[in-house]
């Protein structure tokens, strides 16, 4: 889904297409979130979802659950507890938010998870709290 606060549902999808092809040329198996029109019908942007999945903005990243946000405002913890919230419905043992600033780069993005994530993805079991 798209955060709230992103700037404009094509800006979103136009980083979202550019993380996913910098990740994939990368040599990750990242793919975009296809995009639905603001003007699509609900039949039509649900059968997109159902079609590709229900999952976060990168799809394809193996018990990773990716979504991006385009916010001018940097709030970390409510993107952050979106994504841990997609992850924990959708399986996934690692949640993240990827952060693109106006005027950078899209390689200059910042990827945003927990420690305990942190430590899962880089293959450590992390203490119970």
């Amino acid at each position: 889904m798209t955060a709230t606060g992103n700037v404009s549902r094509a800006l979103h999808s136009g980083v979202v297409q550019l993380v996913s092809s910098f990740l994939h040329d990368a040599g990750l198996p990242a793919a975009p979130r296809p995009y639905v029109a603001p003007s699509a019908k609900l039949s039509d942007a649900l059968a997109a979802e159902w079609a590709h999945g229900v999952d976060g903005d990168v799809r394809g990243l193996d018990g990773i659950y990716a979504n991006v946000t385009t916010r001018q405002s940097f709030r970390p913890w409510d993107d952050l507890d979106r994504a841990r919230t997609g992850a924990h419905i959708m399986g996934r043992p690692v949640g993240l938010f990827i952060q693109w600033r106006s005027g950078r780069s899209v390689d200059d993005s910042i990827v945003v998870l927990s420690l305990t994530d942190f430590a899962k993805l880089i293959g450590g079991t992390p203490p119970a709290p």
